[in-house]
C-alpha cells in the first residue's frame, strides 16, 4: 500500500475524532497543508503523531471528511466493507426484496460512514451522488462494489454534481 500524507492535529483537538466527528475542520490543523490537493487520501494523525484516523482531504472549512477511524488505509475494503454493512441494515430492516416498494437508501453519508456519498436503489438501479472531490475518485470502485452485491443486471447512474472543478485541475 503506498504511503498516503499525513495532517497533523493542533493539541488538544482530537477529543471529536475519539468521539467519532466524521469531519475535522481546518482550524484543528496543525500542519502546513498547502502541497495537498482537493480530494487527497490523507492519514490524520494527533499532536504525538499517533494515527487516528483516515479520510478525504479539502480546502475549506471542512478539512478533512473522514473515511475510517482506525490507521487502515486500504480503502477499497473500507468501501467494501460499509457497503455492505449498510445492505445487511437495509435487509434487517425489510427494506430489500419488500413486496411493497423496490425504492430506498442504501448509502446515507456521514450515518452510514462515508461522508459525502450517497446512494439510492431504484428497482433495479443504483443512482450515485458524490458531494465531495474525495468521495469520487473512488466512483468505479463503489461501482464494483454494488455490482458484487446487487448483480450485473444493476443498472449505475451517476448523479453527482461536477465536483471535479474542486480537484485542483
Amino acid at each position: 500500500m503506498p504511503q498516503i500524507p499525513s495532517v497533523k492535529l493542533k493539541k488538544n483537538r482530537a477529543s471529536s475524532l475519539y468521539r467519532k466527528h466524521p469531519w475535522i475542520f481546518s482550524g484543528a490543523l496543525y500542519s502546513d497543508v498547502s502541497q495537498l490537493k482537493n480530494g487527497d487520501l490523507v492519514q490524520v494523525t494527533d499532536e504525538h503523531n499517533e494515527a487516528l484516523a483516515i479520510g478525504h482531504f479539502f480546502h475549506g472549512s471542512i478539512a478533512v471528511r473522514v473515511l475510517e477511524f482506525s490507521n487502515e488505509t486500504d480503502v477499497f475494503a473500507i468501501f467494501d466493507r460499509k457497503i455492505r454493512a449498510a445492505f445487511a441494515l437495509r435487509q434487517q430492516m425489510g427494506l430489500i426484496n419488500n413486496p411493497n416498494t423496490n425504492i430506498y437508501r442504501l448509502i446515507h453519508g456521514e450515518g452510514d460512514g462515508l461522508s459525502g456519498l450517497i446512494i439510492d436503489i431504484y428497482g433495479g438501479t443504483a443512482v450515485i451522488q458524490c458531494h465531495s472531490v474525495g468521495m469520487y475518485s473512488h466512483i468505479q470502485d463503489i461501482a464494483k462494489i454494488l455490482v458484487a452485491i446487487y448483480g450485473d443486471s444493476l443498472a449505475i447512474f451517476d448523479k453527482s454534481e461536477d465536483v471535479t472543478k474542486e480537484a485542483n485541475l
